[in-house]
């Protein structure tokens, strides 16, 4: 068995010692690589979006949709119940061979054991979702996902290893061939007048899930230990941390959709349709947040570690200011051009979609102080304090949802989740600011340093350019 290299992009050789601090271009080169993930994954999703809004009937889209969701939610719990636990013990026991062996072992025993148990869940939900979702082919295109979820599990324990050891590539690589093989297939039908088919597209993100496993594992394959070692201890860890972020996650996942599955269930289908249109191009938005948390979560614990609350305050700040930064063109954007942005992507069937979207759009203010609230608390070892504010705001979300679009119909939705994440974002301030002096603000600070940054690196880039 080889032994675990340590990575050496920009870094010195390990010699024993943890490395005191990321290298000088770990921000900006580990920051565009993930924003180039999240960025081709979501063009992928909204090219996706144009071809299928116009091939797909309102009911067949929101079935559609509606399987999207549930996959996604299985991403998001996987992710919680290993990705964080699995990057913050790795960075920690770099230099421990031993140690490094049986968490990637547990981690990767994890992996496999909640694929088998959410292909169990599916299969006993799926007649329900699909009884009360008005989406009887969900029970045709779910089966095919059973496969993909167990090719899932090493996709994203190759990427979470990379992560562990502030390598990105492979991330990048795998997310473009998952989400691109899709696209790919449904240009295809669009170009050669093919109908599309629910399970076809499934069979699609098989064959891209795949592709990614193979891409990620390029990268990620200098850092597996190739040798496996069954450690209880180290299960038992990982879970014992993983199920409070596992709680967060999930529940973040259902105050952020309480408001389109209670529309689908007292509405129906088409209701669901319009607001998935808005929601999906309000991703647009919310790209950015998700891109810097995947990279701030290493460096916080090790930042914990370093400096205390002093750098965590500071780490925040910046991090949610340099979000910001990117977000806010992007909303006055959509506040303005709403209606030719649905035009262009859906087309003029969900052209009602447009004043939703302006609503939604403002989501995106209060994200970048969630995320990072959830990122500083799960790598500084309180994960339950972040389970307990987001349960609370899921539950918040959910008596707002029902109620409001009882009461006020398809613009109820948007108008409860965002009283959620209002109400939300006052308690999560408060306890940042009792606990780590952070002043929410204070991130508004960073806005011209990191717009001058940019321009900066604009400048730089035209000037080699010319010079070329």
């Amino acid at each position: 068995m080889r032994e675990r290299e340590q990575i050496t992009d920009g870094q010195e050789p390990e010699t024993g010692t943890r490395p005191s601090a990321a290298p000088n271009n770990y921000w900006v080169r580990s920051g565009l690589l993930t924003l180039l993930e999240k960025g081709s994954g979501l063009i992928f999703s909204l090219g996706t979006l144009v071809l299928l809004a116009r091939s797909l009937t309102k009911e067949a889209f929101a079935t559609w949709g509606l399987f999207l969701l549930a996959t996604y939610f299985l991403e998001m719990g996987r992710s919680g119940l290993i990705m964080n636990g699995l990057v913050r013990y790795l960075t920690t026991h770099r230099n421990d061979r031993t140690a490094s062996i049986a968490i990637s072992s547990a981690s990767l025993t994890l992996n496999l054991a909640f694929s088998i148990g959410s292909n169990l869940l599916l299969w006993g939900g799926m007649g329900w979702l699909a009884r009360t979702y008005q989406a009887p082919q969900l029970t045709e295109v779910l089966p095919v996902y059973f496969m993909t979820n167990f090719v899932m599990a090493f996709f994203y324990h190759f990427n979470y290893v990379q992560q562990a050891n502030f390598e990105f590539r492979g991330v990048f690589w795998s997310t473009f061939f998952f989400r691109g093989i899709l696209l790919v297939w449904v240009t295809m039908c669009w170009f050669r007048g093919w109908t599309v088919e629910l399970p076809h597209l499934a069979m699609s993100m098989l064959t891209g899930a795949v592709l990614g496993t193979a891409g990620s594992w390029l990268y990620a394959r200098r850092f597996l230990t190739y040798q496996f070692r069954f450690d209880f201890q180290w299960i038992k860890k990982l879970t014992a941390f993983g199920k409070y972020v596992l709680g967060t996650n999930l529940s973040t996942m259902f105050y952020k959709n309480f408001d389109k599955l209670a529309l689908g269930q007292l509405l129906g289908p088409a209701a669901f349709a319009l607001y998935d249109v808005a929601g999906k191009v309000t991703q647009m938005v919310e790209a950015p947040s998700f891109s810097i948390a995947t990279v701030v979560f290493p460096q916080s614990a090790d930042r914990m570690a370093r400096e205390g609350t002093v750098g965590i305050k500071r780490l925040y700040e910046r991090s949610v200011g340099a979000i910001l930064a990117i977000i806010l063109p992007f909303l006055v954007f959509i506040l303005v051009f709403a209606e030719p942005v649905v035009r262009l992507l859906a087309g003029e069937q969900y052209i009602e979609s447009a004043n939703i979207l302006r609503i939604t759009a403002f989501l995106g203010l209060f994200l970048p102080f969630a995320v990072q609230f959830g990122t500083i608390l799960d790598s500084t070892g309180r994960p339950a304090t972040n389970f307990r504010y987001t349960f609370f705001t899921a539950v918040l979300n959910l008596v707002l949802s029902y109620g409001f679009v009882w009461k006020f119909g398809l613009y109820g939705a948007p108008f409860a989740t965002l009283t959620g994440y209002a109400v939300s974002f006052v308690l999560m301030q408060r306890l940042l600011r009792r606990d780590y002096n952070i002043q929410w603000w204070a991130a508004f600070r960073y806005l011209p340093e990191v717009y001058r940054m940019g321009w900066k690196i604009i400048g730089l880039k035209y000037s080699n350019q010319y010079k070329t």
